[in-house]
C-alpha cells in the first residue's frame, strides 16, 4: 500500500506541476507518439505540453475530454478522462466541501495509474488550486498556483 501510495504521489507530483510548456506534435519522441496513438487511435484535437521532462497529451474521444501522461521513453504514467461533478465519489465531494469551502469545482478528471484510480480536482477562485484525491477523499496531492 505505501507502495502505491508512493507512485501516486510521484505521479501527482508530474501531473501537477506548474512548470509547462507547449509542444508541436513533431517535437513529441517517437516512441511516446507511437503509443499515444496504439492506445487511443481514435483521439482527436490533441494538444501536447512537457512538464519535467513528461509529456503530457490533452485530447478529445467522441466528445469527451481525456488526458495522458508519457514519460520521454514512450512509457504511459496516467491517463484520466473528465468527468461531471455529479460523478464524483461522495467522500470526495465531501472532502472538497470540508476542506475547501467557498471554493467551486472547475474540473474532475478520473484518473487510472497502474490500475489504481484517483481523481483530479481542478477548483476555481484565486489562487488556482488542483487537488489530487484517492477514491476514498484522501488529500494525495495539492497545486496551488
Amino acid at each position: 500500500m505505501k507502495k502505491t501510495l508512493l507512485a501516486i504521489l510521484l505521479s501527482a507530483g508530474v501531473m501537477l506541476s506548474a512548470a509547462a510548456q507547449d509542444v508541436k506534435e513533431s517535437d513529441v519522441p517517437a516512441a511516446v507518439k507511437t503509443n499515444f496513438k496504439s492506445a487511443f487511435s481514435n483521439a482527436k484535437d490533441v494538444e501536447w505540453k512537457k512538464k519535467e521532462g513528461n509529456y503530457k497529451a490533452k485530447f478529445e474521444i467522441n466528445g469527451t475530454d481525456y488526458i495522458a501522461y508519457y514519460g520521454a521513453d514512450g512509457k504511459i504514467i496516467s491517463k484520466g478522462l473528465k468527468i461531471r461533478r455529479s460523478e464524483l465519489p461522495s467522500a470526495i465531494a465531501d472532502a472538497v466541501k470540508s476542506g475547501y469551502a467557498g471554493r467551486t469545482i472547475d474540473n474532475v478528471y478520473r484518473m487510472d495509474k497502474n490500475g489504481s484510480a484517483y481523481y483530479l480536482v481542478k477548483l476555481e477562485g484565486d489562487p488556482d488550486t488542483k487537488v489530487l484525491y484517492t477514491p476514498d477523499g484522501q488529500v494525495a496531492k495539492e497545486k496551488v498556483d
